[in-house]
């Protein structure tokens, strides 16, 4: 692990558990060894080592989710697998999720806007395989963008309720999730026509 990724993973840990504001870059210094003119050699501000918490993250996040929807799945298979690949990601990640639903204060303006940027273009993801489902006949009459939204809610609130230690692993409630979250969108197969 190079220093870089020593700090990231230090300050996830503190950001977490102690928010960003009441963790100083002193106790950041400390936890990986290095002198607070030595960590700003990595970055240059505290705020920066938030910003690349927080959209590495994402990038990351998104990057499943697009590998899913490019895939040779089928439409419902597609929605199983972004509901379990999300889920198990986001919930065996509780530290990052954290900081990213309470965090994002936190940012400067311009990596805010950033920020923002990265969720649009989650939104417009989600909404683009629920159109695909709509389109195929298969979604329940629900506008996708609320039930982007309701997806992100669900999901993002793990963090306020779930133990990744457990009796119940992320890969778990990834598969309950992409169980019970088709259920209550897709139209019954009666419904089909």
């Amino acid at each position: 692990m190079s220093k870089k990724e020593t700090i990231i993973k230090a300050a996830t840990e503190l950001f977490a558990t102690n928010g960003f504001e009441r963790t100083s870059v002193r106790k950041i210094a400390e936890e990986v060894n290095l002198s607070v003119p030595g960590m700003f050699h990595y970055f240059p501000s505290k705020e920066d080592i938030l910003n690349e918490i927080m959209i590495g993250f994402m990038d990351e996040g998104y990057a499943r989710l697009e590998e899913i929807y490019n895939s040779d799945l089928g439409p419902v298979e597609k929605l199983e697998e972004v509901c379990k690949c999300y889920v198990e990601y986001y919930a065996g990640h509780k530290d990052q999720l954290t900081i990213l639903v309470s965090e994002a204060k936190s940012l400067s303006s311009d990596h805010q806007q950033i920020f923002i940027k990265k969720q649009r273009i989650y939104v417009e993801a989600l909404k683009r395989l629920f159109s695909d489902l709509a389109k195929d006949g298969l979604l329940k009459t629900i506008d996708p963008s609320v039930l982007a939204f309701i997806f992100f809610g669900m999901v993002h609130w793990t963090y306020n309720w779930y133990n990744p230690r457990g009796k119940i692993g992320p890969e778990v409630l990834g598969a309950i999730f992409s169980e019970v979250f088709p259920r209550g969108v897709l139209k019954d197969h009666k419904e089909i026509k």
